[in-house]
């Protein structure tokens, strides 16, 4: 059997209002999104129910009911970890616990919690823990509480403390519940191997004859403890490995441990990365293993002390333990529930396992949740990395087509008092057309409005009328019909809906476009002088000289700002100059304006001032109905903006 849904009322930042209901997946579930989003809730809601095989007692305070805007805390709570799938030997062996509906048994284990405010001050917490539905259930013990309790991993652990010997261990645990360590607690039988129990037994005995222990040892009992004794009371000691006792004490005194690297004779400590890994091994191995136990695994943040291939490694071998074994041998097929703040971990998983976290929603990217389509979801297997998995853990996200508008948009937005930066949004440069491949992660397909604002900048490609002798054979504004003009702006935006919002440029492409601004023209062509380069000249000579050209177009030659803006783009255009080069120094000449940013506004192409300021949650750009292609930017001679 597995989890198929956790359901939470009451608790921390879940009210009655906005209950969690988690729907998982038999596999692996991944749950990302920005700070205080509520993942930490998700993962503690079933450690609270189940409760887990750690040393840790999990109990519910006063800060765990929920409390609302006003500071009014519920007086209930109630947590639902929902069984489906039983196996004939379960329904069988927890009957008497489950529900049937319609035919089908389900296991329904839940935690009713009460708040009583006490007379003297202060709040005491009553709980229980009973199946059915509404908890309205046998109580849960015994075998159940056993055999339903989950594997949790928190933040920041201590990897090598957790797999050093001593006394209950958590390795000790462990290797208790491996079925493959059950023989080795009884003796052997004659004629065959010795088992563990009898090798430490044997090495405890040739210990306690070594000369130098039996030296240290007489020393201790002739010198003091026999001088200690009272009559007919004698105090003696042992000195040994203490192993006559129990199999677990001699469990307790094992360790596991990476070996030294490749080169190196004695042991030396390894980093905190490589003793995750082994600990959080050693727990797939023992989920895998026990048929004893539910195989459920609650991960907070693995990424802690590895780097970035390591992550990439990991989640390689989470989703094939998390897999459905291929064969008997291959063991138990493992459920997770995990949190994480990497972008690298996001991009090396499937998408379909991860469910997002906003505002204290729950969203899957299931294939039936989104408006992903079939081929998408291969796509973003394949081209989703790092870079672009930040997306993931936004408050705000726009969606670039380059380098340019990659380096561009940070520096004016900026300008225009949104910093990116400041207000959680990333920015995603997908290096070609297909940005609603991406923006389609944050569409829900029951119409549902998720709370991250997506905008998207497409270049509108099409080239002004003055640029034919620059474009060829291509099309240019002239050589469209107003009904094909339409159908190519309407295109542009077709897969708009929800918090997804696309803002095409004006004319051609961005560099153009900011180009053909009157006020920004000047600095435009000093980025693409100074990406040019020249040894022979300084950059103020280059910024001198582009000015005298700018001067010059304008001037007696009275060019149109569509003109301008193709004289300055020429060379993008036929590649003599690097547009990521361009884009670094128009940057820098953009930080040094001292324009204010209502100055700035005036300055820069209506549809990027408006792209970010729905991505930085800027109220008129975010409510209201959607923007028609009607009223997208359109062109009139001169080059100016209508």
């Amino acid at each position: 059997m597995f989890i198929s849904e956790i359901f939470a009322s009451g608790f921390r930042c879940f009210g009655v209002e906005n209950a969690l209901t988690l729907k998982l997946r038999r596999g692996l579930n991944i749950l990302v999104g920005p700070n205080d989003a509520g993942k930490t809730a998700i993962i503690d809601a079933p450690r609270y129910v189940l409760w887990t095989r750690g040393d840790e007692f999990v109990r519910l305070d006063a800060n765990d009911f929920h409390a609302d805007a006003a500071g009014r805390r519920a007086s209930e709570l109630l947590i639902r970890c929902t069984f489906d799938d039983l196996s004939p030997e379960e329904e069988s062996r927890f009957l008497e616990w489950c529900t049937n509906e319609s035919g089908t048994l389900r296991l329904y284990v839940c935690l009713r919690a009460f708040l009583r405010k006490l007379p003297g001050g202060g709040a005491s917490v009553a709980m229980q823990h009973r199946a059915g539905k509404d908890a309205e259930g046998l109580p849960l013990e015994g075998d159940l509480r056993e055999y339903l309790k989950a594997t949790y991993l928190p933040p920041l652990r201590n990897a090598e403390r957790e797999l050093r010997s001593g006394r209950r261990s958590r390795l000790s645990r462990i290797l208790g519940a491996m079925p493959s360590m059950a023989p080795q607690a009884r003796e052997t039988m004659e004629g065959q191997l010795p088992t563990l129990i009898d090798t430490m037994r044997d090495t405890d005995r040739l210990i306690e004859q070594n000369s130098g222990v039996k030296g240290v040892q007489d020393a201790v009992n002739a010198t003091f403890l026999g001088k200690l004794s009272f009559e007919g009371d004698p105090l003696a000691a042992t000195l040994g490995l203490g192993v006559k006792g129990s199999f677990d004490q001699i469990l307790e005194r094992l360790e596991l441990y990476l070996n030294s690297p490749i080169g190196q004779t004695e042991r030396v400590t390894r980093g905190l990365g490589y003793n995750n890994l082994l600990f959080m091994a050693a727990e797939l191995l023992l989920l895998q293993s026990q048929p004893g136990q539910i195989p459920f695994l609650l991960i907070e943040e693995p990424e802690a002390h590895l780097h970035p291939q390591h992550q990439t490694l990991f989640m390689q071998v989470l989703e094939s333990r998390a897999a459905p074994p291929l064969t008997a041998g291959d063991g138990l097929q493992v459920q997770v529930l995990l949190t994480t703040h990497s972008p690298q971990l996001a991009a090396g998983a499937d998408i379909e396992n991860l469910t997002m976290v906003v505002g204290y929603q729950t969203y899957s990217l299931a294939s039936t949740q989104t408006k992903l389509n079939t081929d998408d979801y291969a796509f973003l297997r394949r081209f989703l990395d790092a870079t672009k998995a930040n997306l993931f853990f936004a408050r705000g996200i726009i969606v670039v087509e380059g380098d340019a508008e990659n380096i561009l948009l940070p520096a004016i937005a900026v300008k225009l008092g949104r910093p990116l930066g400041k207000h959680g949004v990333s920015l995603v440069n997908v290096g070609h057309r297909g940005l609603f491949r991406y923006s389609r992660i944050l569409q829900r397909e029951d119409g549902a409005r998720m709370p991250i604002p997506v905008a998207l900048i497409p270049d509108r490609d099409v080239p002004p009328d003055v640029a034919k002798k620059l474009v060829g054979d291509r099309r240019t504004e002239g050589d469209y019909t107003a009904a094909e003009k339409q159908a190519h702006i309407e295109s542009l935006v077709a897969d708009e809906g929800g918090c997804v919002r696309a803002f095409p440029s004006e004319q051609w492409t961005l560099e153009f476009d900011l180009a053909r601004q009157p006020e920004l023209a000047l600095i435009v062509h000093q980025a693409v002088k100074l990406a040019q380069g020249s040894s022979k000249k300084t950059a103020a000579q280059v910024k001198a000289e582009a000015a005298a050209e700018i001067a010059a177009w304008k001037g007696p030659a009275a060019k149109s700002a569509d003109e301008v803006a193709t004289e300055i783009y020429t060379p993008l255009k036929n590649r003599t100059v690097s547009k990521a080069q361009v884009a670094e120094h128009l940057a820098k000449l953009i930080e040094e304006l001292e324009d204010d940013p209502a100055t700035f506004r005036n300055r820069v192409p209506n549809y990027l001032a408006d792209a970010i300021d729905h991505a930085t949650g800027v109220t008129p750009a975010t409510e209201g109905s959607q923007k028609s292609p009607g009223d997208l930017p359109t062109t009139v001679p001169g080059g100016v903006k209508a």
